[in-house]
């Protein structure tokens, strides 16, 4: 028999964020994986798959409604859902297309084991796993943690990390007494959140109901080094320095100085969760003044310390902050409380560990999505580097920001990087008066028109 438990915090909200998903955008959930078997005989990577199966609850979990919500059961043993294809593989680029396939199919959110993969061979010789999870039972650092793993595990050479404490046995301790002054520490910060305000401008959406959005992405090689650089010259972080611009061209066309960015942070900074598998990410809102007339050292450095003030209480109980929003009079009007809680989001992914190149002049690209996702929050920037490139997706409503600002924001990012690397006393508010030209590396000259 499984073992039923409740949901931890980090549990808990991708929960309530995925169940607000339309029906047909359930994939967009799915996190991929892609792991070369080359070299590997089919009794190695069977051996590697069950044993990882073996060491970890997340991959024998399912979720099911009980009568106080979701919870999670834990199976003593599974079998890998692994489907096995023998094949000649002569194009190189073949995983990305079983990729692309598997990545599109949505899980059910209860009663679905969460996972699933393909394993090609050619003539009987593993080629490839291509592998693809829900953000329910593992987040991206957990993909990584399998993936070093699993190297170990088929290496021979010994040396897998220790595993890490379970799902459940997080979501026992922060139900426990040892864990209520973080509770009440995240209650606290959450209430002065709500008093100073959410970026009321932006306006939110019940579950599953679509609304136009623009969705627009910039790809440049040269953006992320020239973050890693602007972090160093002012003793912050790479995110911070983009957020830092993100918050600067949302404030200028909102008309305010003062706008709620909600972070995700990844709650993995206790050495205990550092080899967690589970998925731990959560939002949290931090409110922040954009000052004109600051320089730009310190807008960067207000918008880094106010992040990181704010990753100290990125692990709650989502549904009691609900609670305690809807007692400070923020009820949203309808059910969606993800929605409404988390207006405007900002996300930062390093997806492998290939650093990017701040001389790069690969000319950078900048591109409309003909469907953009038509649900969730009115704003939201999520950065993505992977492979030395770094690319930029903005999604906004445009009754609320159109495509002309969204692309002046898109141009304040590198515009604001390479002005503070360059002359880092400029007010801020000079800052869209300036001038400056930017190299096709960081962003084209001609930017193309939205779709429609």
């Amino acid at each position: 028999m499984p073992v039923e438990s409740p949901l931890s915090h980090g549990q808990l909200f991708s929960w309530r964020e995925i169940e607000r998903y339309p029906e047909d955008w359930l994939a967009e959930a799915n996190l991929p994986a892609t792991w070369d078997l080359r070299g590997l005989s089919t009794g190695q990577v069977t051996a590697a798959l069950e044993r990882l199966v073996e060491r970890h609850e997340a991959l024998r979990t399912t979720y099911h409604l009980g009568g106080d919500g979701p919870v999670q059961h834990v199976h003593e043993v599974v079998a890998p859902p692994i489907e096995r294809v023998d094949r000649i593989v002569t194009d190189p680029s073949e995983h990305e297309r079983t990729k692309a396939e598997l990545v599109a199919l949505p899980f059910s959110m209860a009663g679905d084991l969460n996972w699933r993969g393909r394993m090609v061979s050619s003539r009987g010789a593993p080629v490839y796993l291509s592998l693809t999870f829900s953000h329910l039972i593992v987040d991206l650092w957990s993909i990584h943690h399998l993936q070093d793993e699993f190297k170990a595990l088929t290496s021979g050479a010994g040396g897998v990390a220790p595993a890490g404490p379970p799902p459940r046995e997080l979501a026992r301790r922060q139900r426990g007494a040892a864990w209520r002054p973080r509770q009440e520490s995240a209650e606290r910060y959450w209430r002065g959140v709500l008093a100073e305000g959410l970026t009321d401008e932006l306006p939110t959406l019940p579950a599953r109901v679509k609304r136009e959005r623009l969705e627009l992405t910039l790809h440049s090689r040269r953006l992320g080094g020239l973050a890693a650089e602007t972090a160093r010259r002012h003793g912050v972080t790479a995110p911070a320095v983009v957020m830092a611009f993100v918050a600067a061209g949302l404030a200028r066309h909102l008309g305010t100085d003062r706008v709620t960015m909600s972070l995700m942070s990844s709650n993995r900074f206790a050495p205990e969760d550092q080899h967690l598998i589970g998925t731990m990410n959560q939002l949290i809102p931090v409110v922040t003044e954009v000052d004109r007339r600051a320089t730009l050292a310190e807008h960067i450095r207000r918008l880094h310390w106010a992040g990181a003030r704010a990753y100290r209480h990125g692990s709650y109980d989502v549904d009691r902050i609900a609670e305690v929003a809807g007692a400070a009079g923020r009820a949203p009007g309808h059910g969606c409380w993800i929605n409404h809680l988390f207006r405007a989001w900002f996300n930062y992914i390093q997806v492998d560990r290939r650093p990017c190149d701040p001389a790069d002049q690969t000319p950078a690209e900048l591109a409309w999505t003909p469907l953009a996702q038509p649900y969730g929050q009115a704003f939201r920037v999520r950065i993505e580097v992977r492979g030395g490139r770094t690319s930029v997706l903005m999604l906004a409503d445009p009754e609320v920001l159109p495509a002309p600002a969204m692309i002046d924001i898109m141009r304040t990012i590198p515009l604001g990087m390479q002005l503070a690397l360059t002359d880092p006393g400029r007010a801020l508010k000079d800052l869209w008066s300036a001038g400056e030209e930017l190299p096709p590396a960081l962003f084209p000259s001609h930017p193309p028109e939205p779709p429609g």
